[in-house]
């Protein structure tokens, strides 16, 4: 018996919704099993699979992609690939990183620049939750995570950046920023603290 579900949006699917949609269908497609079987392997019902596997809707949350695929194989290319679709939809989706102007690492100036450059780091992970920023980020031992919530929100949000350069980084952790691409971000922190704002 096969089940279906008809998205219904007010809004036409963006370019990198569809193409997400096309991946996790032709997965699917190529590897089974039948819906019934993927929601008992997943634990998510039929509906919710269907959602994250169409190309009209908002886009679906991250963690519904990843056992989705888990779910279909154990190729572990297939869950790395689809994160970079689904970071880019959801990017295109919340529409922000366009507006940023953003600078890459090697040409941040000041502290504007380094601000809307870690905006920029946030959406194009997708933006996530800032539990999850939080949690990739670390702890300083014990319990205490480097990243604060508030101080998070107030990065994302342009108002201040990091307090200290040990803080900074584990935001950039949180926001899947790769170990080989540090020294680029390190040298932004030093060059945009030397250049202060004129009182």
């Amino acid at each position: 018996m096969t089940v279906s579900v008809t998205v219904r949006t007010g809004r036409p699917p963006t370019r990198e919704r569809i193409h997400l949609a096309q991946f996790l269908t032709a997965v699917h497609q190529i590897y089974g099993p039948n819906w019934a079987e993927l929601s008992r392997r997943t634990s998510l019902s039929v509906s919710t699979l269907q959602r994250t596997a169409h190309r009209s809707g908002p886009v679906p949350r991250e963690e519904n992609v990843i056992t989705y695929l888990q779910g279909i194989t154990d190729d572990p290319q297939a869950v790395t690939d689809a994160m970079g679709l689904w970071r880019r939809a959801r990017a295109e989706e919340r529409g922000r990183l366009r507006t940023l102007r953003a600078p890459a690492p090697a040409y941040v100036r000041n502290e504007a620049d380094l601000l809307a450059a870690l905006a920029a780091a946030y959406e194009k992970d997708g933006a996530p939750p800032l539990r999850t920023l939080q949690r990739r980020g670390g702890n300083a031992g014990g319990t205490v995570s480097v990243l604060p919530l508030a101080n998070a929100s107030r990065i994302i949000n342009r108002i201040c950046l990091p307090t200290d350069q040990r803080q900074y980084e584990a935001f950039l952790t949180g926001c899947n920023i790769p170990e080989h691409a540090l020294d680029l971000w390190r040298e932004a922190w030093h060059r945009a603290r030397r250049v202060r704002p004129p009182t």
